[in-house]
């Protein structure tokens, strides 16, 4: 009985400091809401039936974002967009423009 009681007694302190780093790593995701964010509006966009036209040249390359689904630059907010197509709907989340 003796052994298990310093046994307790050695690792106590160790429990305790993993039972706290768990803890602020849920809080920090929890603050920082991490993956959370809900978009503020949905665009919806009605694609009708028509010809296909032909496939444009390639634009330039745009320069490297900031990391994260979520975080939109300067000028444009977090949105769901919806597209109406003749083959069903689709919805993808996405940073929007705000409008003037």
């Amino acid at each position: 009985m003796a052994g298990i009681t310093k046994l307790v007694r050695t690792f106590w302190p160790l429990a305790v400091a993993l039972a706290f780093a768990g803890s602020a790593g849920f809080f920090a995701a929890q603050a920082l809401g991490i993956g959370s964010q809900a978009p503020t509006s949905t665009v919806t966009v009605d694609v009708g039936t028509g010809v296909t036209g032909p496939q444009g040249p390639a634009g330039p390359a745009g320069p490297p974002g900031s990391p994260g689904a979520e975080s939109c630059p300067t000028g444009s907010t977090f949105k769901a967009v919806l597209f109406n197509t003749p083959g069903g709907h689709t919805t993808i989340y996405t940073c929007v423009q705000n409008g003037p």
